[in-house]
């Protein structure tokens, strides 16, 4: 991989390679844009095959974030950092180790739990640096309930868009975002059917919420009004879309779309699809406001979820293209407004 390349088609405006060999800790840090304000992402951890995943990995969730925070009309930018997870890692350590890497950006870079991220790691960060998201008795630490509420006010906009009182929905995925979606949509009277690569998991979860269980591999293809990705992302190619027999695709995952060209043959097919960073933006919307502009309560920024979807999906129908494209563009003016 040239990452000098790949920074320049990405946009980004800094990558950082880490390690710490006491401790195990290989990763990267991607800081795309600060054009906004400080660059916002959370830190995963996950086994990948190869360095060059793992970079790849933090470049595309990076610039998502991006675009993120500026569909949301937040005042940051996008970053992420992703840790490769080796049986060597010395957890502790290597989280304290992070939170000096994070440190030494000065505020430029503000992190947070992702994928594989425990309490237990961001208090490890914590005792490195203050840029961090670490759960407090006043602060948002469930973000997956403030992130499966603003899924929930995106996909109420679909429903009312493609004239839908209840619904079908297919969850892929019910770790802890797509189960507090479920138990959302279970009262709001929705029909469910779930799907995990952890069988157990989507037993319990269809238990819960009084949901039919698929085979991981069905999800996709399942009969229901929406489809929602809710695992990791990636999973809609041009190729599984026409295996779709959802009429909405609307999740948590990010990144859901392999292509750009996915979300056009999702709009040629008549599938309305909620941009992921669109409507997955709760717990981003509730962390930049609780942690870096002091407010406690997000409620209602939360709630104009569904009415930026909405407008999403109206510039669509008029203009006759993916709704995903319509998304890249009103986040990419901001960005163009703020460089002005």
């Amino acid at each position: 991989m040239n990452i000098l390349e790949e920074m320049t088609v990405g946009g980004h405006e800094q990558i950082i390679a880490f390690q710490n060999r006491a401790a195990g800790l290989r990763g990267f840090l991607a800081i795309h844009s600060t054009a906004l304000g400080p660059a916002v992402g959370g830190v995963r951890l996950w086994r990948y095959a190869s360095e060059e995943e793992a970079l790849t990995d933090a470049l595309r969730l990076s610039r998502a974030m991006t675009y993120k925070a500026a569909l949301a009309e937040l005042p940051c930018g996008g970053g992420k950092a992703v840790i490769i997870d080796d049986p060597g890692l010395k957890r502790a350590e290597a989280f304290e180790a992070y939170g000096r890497v994070v440190e030494g950006l000065g505020g430029r870079f503000f992190t947070g739990p992702d994928v594989g991220i425990t309490p237990a790691d961001l208090a490890a960060i914590a005792r490195a640096t203050h840029h961090v998201a670490c759960g407090s008795a006043a602060g948002p630490d469930h973000s997956h309930e403030e992130t499966a509420l603003g899924v929930w006010h995106g996909m109420r906009a679909c429903l009312e868009f493609a004239g839908l009182r209840r619904a079908r929905v297919a969850i892929q995925g019910v770790g802890s975002v797509g189960l507090q979606l479920a138990r959302l949509l279970k009262r709001e009277g929705m029909e469910l059917l779930v799907a995990d690569i952890e069988a157990s998991r989507a037993r319990q979860a269809a238990e819960e919420v009084g949901a039919e269980t698929l085979n991981p591999e069905e999800v996709l293809a399942a009969p229901c009004d929406v489809l929602a990705p809710c695992a990791l992302g990636g999973v809609i190619t041009v190729e599984t879309v026409r295996r779709i027999r959802a009429r909405i695709v609307c999740g948590c995952a990010n990144n859901i779309l392999a292509t750009p060209e996915a979300g056009d043959e999702l709009a040629r097919r008549g599938i309305l699809y909620a941009p992921d960073y669109l409507v997955n933006a709760g717990g981003l919307i509730a962390g930049v406001e609780f942690y870096l502009l002091k407010r406690c309560d997000s409620t209602a920024s939360l709630a104009r979820i569904y009415d930026r979807m909405r407008r999403v999906l109206e510039l669509a129908q008029q203009r006759g293209v993916s709704t995903a494209r319509i998304a890249d563009e009103l986040a990419e003016a901001r960005l163009q407004a703020a460089g002005r």
